[in-house]
Order: structure tokens, then C-alpha cells, then sequence
């Protein structure tokens, strides 16, 4: 076990907690982390606190020309990050999301600058569609099957992922619920969060919405958002790409209802194989769901009483969203229930795999209030 703060490097994405998670990581070392998706944002943490918040820079006008590349560019760019943000330190541990960060996590290893590397995948997309994209997806998929067998070991967000097979130690990793502060206004709005797609039934919860003048919140743009906005009712807020928690927690204090429908509840839908990370956010503020059951998640949202799990017809979800408006109180108290257990499986699995690379777990990991709080100092 290490008699020094270890250094721990996450380089991850977008849109599944991820300064929440390194908070929580941050209980057992030093963390740098990287994000890189619509936007390049760095943070560091230690012990709870966030020590750096890095500016967040836009990066959507470079990510086609990224994928004509097969995401090499940013691997690229994300190996010279982690080396100017660890300052020639070595790292103990790299937890890397999907292949183009698991492939420079694992050039920073080859390099003597990492001692080991999680590969962290977190969606299978199934090679469907065009020629084109069914070449791009079978080109990926087989660099995440060496990424994922080059590495330590593997994390997987779905028991979907068969990817993560590849490596005999590979385990399903549960994400931490941040719990945000309340602000004990009434709660009458809507939220959606994504990026926004026909898949994601938009059409439906415009008219629903306009029908029940409930004002809607959309966190999040795409193309296919541009071409509906004459849709949407005339109090519907736009949002626009938000990566902060804080910012995103304000708007849902604000909504009984968060909305995560899909259309397509096959495996041909690449949601069949991830989980439902925009809801981590709606489970921070005490928001239930009105979701599909596509992932292997879903079910929950029933059994715990955290959501609704509908079919994708207006009658059904317009049905479960009038419960919850009408139920808000027993929803928020489940949530309460549920987030307590749950993050408590959380820190028992960062505990167990941690100790596991020789990183000792701390004192303060044995407190939850590790996962409370705004994720700022």
C-alpha cells in the first residue's frame, strides 16, 4: 500500500456525473481529471475538495474531423494533457473511458508515466445504419477489444458490454448519486437532458406539455433539436450544452419529472446497452423519471419507486407524468431511500478494486458524506 497521496488520472467524457464521481475518487488520492467531449474541461481534486476548475472549452466543431480519425487526435491531445497536469509525476492509477482515452492511457504505461489502467467502457454501439457508419463501428469496436485486453482491468457500465469480456478482470462499476442541495421551491417544471434525437420522443413531451402548460426545460442541442424547436411550446426554456452540476441541479430543483424515453427498446438501439446516466442528475435533486425499459437498469425505477417505466405512447407517459406531479413527495422520499443504499454499493466497489491496485482506502472513505454536497468547495 502506498505511503503517499497516490495520483489517480480520470479521462473521461460527458454526462455521467463525472465531477461527482471524482469527488468520491478523490478519497483515496490526488485526482486529475480530463474531460473531453463537447467541450475540454480539467479539474483537480484531493480529499473532497476541488483544487483546479479548469475553463471549459468547446470542442463540437472538432469532433467530426476527431472521428474521420477514429478519435486518434484527441487520444493524442489527451496524452499531452495528462502529462502537463501531473507535472512528471507517476501515476498510480488511469481510469479511461472508452478506447481513444484507454489508448493513451495505456501509451502513458508503455512510457513508464502509469503504473496501471482501467479501461472504462461506457456503451457498445451496434454496427447498424450505412455502410459508412457500420465501417466506423466495426473499426471502434475493434479498437476497444485491444484497449480493453491491453489493460488492467475493466469497468463496464452495463453487464451488457460484452466488450469487457476481453479482459478475465473485468466488473459492472455503479456510478455515485451526488446528493444536491434542495431548494424546497414548488416544484411545476419538466427536464429533459441529452442529445436530443427522434429516438428520444421529443415530439411527445412538447405536446404533452403544451397540453398541461407545464413549462419545459432542455438541457442539452443537436441538429435534430434545431429542426423541431418550432415544436416546442412557447415557455420552453433552451438551455443550450451544460457540463456543470451546480447549473444543471438549479434547473431541476425546479421540475417534478425528469424524461428519459426511447422509441427503440431493441439491441439495435445503442441505449439497450449503456444505463441511464442522465438520471444520476435527476437522482441528485430529488427528480423521479419517467423512462423505457431499454437498459438493463430500467427496471428499478418501478421497484424502487424512484420512477415510471413506460411504453413509448403519449397515453402512458403523459399518464405517469400526472402521478408524479400529483405523488412528488413520495417520489423524493424513495429517491432519498434509494440514492443511501445505492451509493453505499458505490463506495464498497471503489474500496474493494482500489485495494486491489495497492491503493489504501482512507478514513474518509468510510463516511458517505463523501457523496453530499455541491461538488465545489
Amino acid at each position: 500500500m502506498h505511503s503517499v497521496t497516490p495520483l489517480i488520472v480520470m479521462l473521461q467524457g460527458m454526462g455521467i456525473n463525472e465531477r461527482g464521481w471524482a469527488k468520491l475518487v478523490s478519497d483515496f488520492g490526488r485526482v486529475v481529471l480530463i474531460q473531453q467531449g463537447f467541450v475540454l474541461h480539467v479539474e483537480v481534486w484531493q480529499h473532497g475538495r476541488r483544487l483546479f476548475d479548469g475553463p471549459e472549452t468547446t470542442m463540437s466543431r472538432w469532433r467530426l474531423l476527431d472521428e474521420i480519425f477514429l478519435g486518434l487526435l484527441s487520444a493524442f491531445q489527451t496524452f499531452l494533457l495528462t502529462l502537463r497536469h501531473t507535472r512528471g509525476q507517476r501515476v498510480d492509477v488511469i481510469l479511461a473511458s472508452n478506447y481513444h482515452n484507454t489508448l493513451a492511457a495505456l501509451l502513458l504505461r508503455f512510457t513508464g508515466k502509469s503504473r496501471k489502467v482501467i479501461a472504462f467502457l461506457t456503451d457498445y454501439l451496434p454496427p447498424r445504419g450505412s455502410w459508412m457508419v457500420r465501417l466506423h463501428r466495426r473499426l471502434t469496436g475493434v479498437l476497444m477489444e485491444i484497449a480493453a485486453r491491453l489493460s488492467d482491468e475493466v469497468w463496464v457500465l452495463s453487464p451488457r458490454i460484452t466488450t469487457g469480456n476481453r479482459n478475465p478482470r473485468h466488473f459492472v462499476v455503479p456510478i455515485c448519486i451526488s446528493e444536491g442541495p434542495d431548494s424546497g421551491q414548488s416544484r411545476e417544471e419538466v427536464a429533459y437532458i441529452g442529445f436530443p434525437s427522434h429516438d428520444h420522443a421529443l415530439d411527445l413531451l412538447f405536446e404533452i406539455c403544451r397540453k398541461q402548460d407545464w413549462r419545459l426545460n432542455i438541457i442539452g442541442s443537436s441538429p435534430y433539436l434545431d429542426s423541431i424547436k418550432h415544436l416546442a411550446p412557447p415557455t420552453t426554456m433552451f438551455h443550450g450544452l451544460l457540463n456543470n452540476e451546480d447549473a444543471i441541479l438549479r434547473i431541476l430543483n425546479r421540475c417534478f419529472c425528469g424524461y428519459a424515453v426511447y422509441r427503440d427498446l431493441t439491441p439495435n438501439s445503442y441505449s439497450y446497452y449503456g444505463f441511464p446516466s442522465k438520471t444520476l442528475y435527476n437522482f441528485a435533486s430529488h427528480t423521479p423519471v419517467v423512462i423505457t425499459n431499454v437498459a438493463a437498469f430500467n427496471h428499478r425505477f418501478e421497484s424502487e419507486g424512484v420512477g415510471r417505466v413506460v411504453n413509448p405512447t403519449l397515453a402512458e407517459i403523459e399518464a405517469a407524468m400526472l402521478d408524479m406531479r400529483n405523488n412528488y413527495p413520495r417520489y423524493a422520499a424513495a429517491i432519498r431511500r434509494f440514492r443511501g443504499d445505492w451509493n453505499a454499493h458505490v463506495l464498497e466497489f471503489h474500496r474493494a478494486r482500489f485495494a486491489a491496485h495497492g491503493i489504501a482506502t482512507p478514513a474518509s472513505a468510510d463516511r458517505p458524506t463523501a457523496l453530499t454536497g455541491k461538488t465545489g468547495p
